[in-house]
């Protein structure tokens, strides 16, 4: 009969242990170190991290923690603290674009992903249209809405039919029946650079592209923002971020949801820096090799 009541306190005691929260090393900056077991050792981005565990912050140190694949919080003070009592600090609002980033870094860093980078989609709110029609020219649904300010980005498709040359159609939001400017060009892409001077920043136009003397119904939308109101977006962008983020996670963060956001060309930029600042990180170096893939971007 003792060996009844025993059982249940195994039984309850492993129950509470896998319901314990499970943390990962996201960024860190100064002197970090894991205790575990009284073995004090340094701490690692990308480690995993036992809620047993105790972290000790140096002075002018800083570490942020990823929490049951769901959020992040900060430790930015001085002094050794034990992570099971950080359970309250692991809970987020599923669907939110800032828990989908946080997901997605967990699997990045934390599972075999085959490719790292190449599967950010997937945790994107914004994943485009499907086509709405059949022909010899696939326009990508990543490019079913690009948000342009600046800087050289192109607009691609990809052809079905053995063609050297192809119509590109642009439409201004007020006449979608007749162009306001077209031109054939022998690539399945245009830089955007090639005809914004025609365009009026504020204003929304559409496009598409067809085999050359073929039509192609499916028009993408192609939005001139304003440098002021994208400085709106990247401030927000921006404040999504932990307490404490280094300089490469905050770059890939941002580019993260800038491209989730459909700022292509911004987000490009945001993920050249990340690269350039933590240029031994595999995922950042990755995910830019995929994206320049990904937008035709050479």
């Amino acid at each position: 009969m003792k060996k009844l009541p025993l059982l249940i306190f195994s039984l309850l005691l492993a129950g509470l242990v896998s319901a314990q929260s499970q943390f990962m090393l996201y960024s860190m900056k100064g002197n970090v170190t894991i205790v575990n077991n009284k073995v004090e050792s340094k701490a690692k981005i990308g480690a995993m991290i036992s809620p047993t565990s105790s972290v000790k912050i140096s002075n002018g140190g800083s570490a942020t923690f990823i929490c049951n694949e769901a959020a992040m919080f900060s430790l930015v003070k001085p002094g050794t603290y034990s992570l099971n009592n950080f359970n309250d600090s692991c809970q987020s609002s599923h669907g939110s674009v800032s828990a989908n980033y946080v997901k997605y870094v967990w699997a990045s860093m934390t599972k075999n992903a085959g490719n790292p980078g190449s599967n950010r989609k997937a945790y994107m709110n914004t994943v485009g249209a499907v086509s709405r029609g059949i022909n010899n020219v696939w326009i990508d649904p990543r490019l079913d809405t690009l948000n342009y300010i600046s800087g050289e980005f192109p607009l691609s498709w990809k052809s079905y039919a053995d063609a050297n040359t192809f119509d590109f159609n642009l439409y201004s939001a007020d006449n979608l029946n007749e162009p306001m400017y077209k031109t054939v060009v022998s690539k399945q892409k245009i830089p955007v650079t090639d005809f914004i001077a025609k365009l009026a920043p504020g204003k929304t136009y559409y496009w598409t592209a067809a085999v050359t003397g073929e039509t192609n119904e499916e028009l993408k939308v192609l939005s001139y923002v304003t440098k002021s109101d994208f400085e709106k977006t990247l401030v927000k962008v921006k404040a999504m971020g932990a307490t404490y983020e280094a300089p490469a996670e905050q770059a890939y963060r941002i580019a993260f949801l800038l491209e989730d956001a459909h700022y292509l060309s911004e987000a490009y930029q945001y993920y050249v820096k990340a690269a350039q600042l933590d240029p031994n990180n595999v995922l950042y170096r990755s995910t830019l090799m995929s994206f320049k893939k990904d937008y035709e971007i050479k």
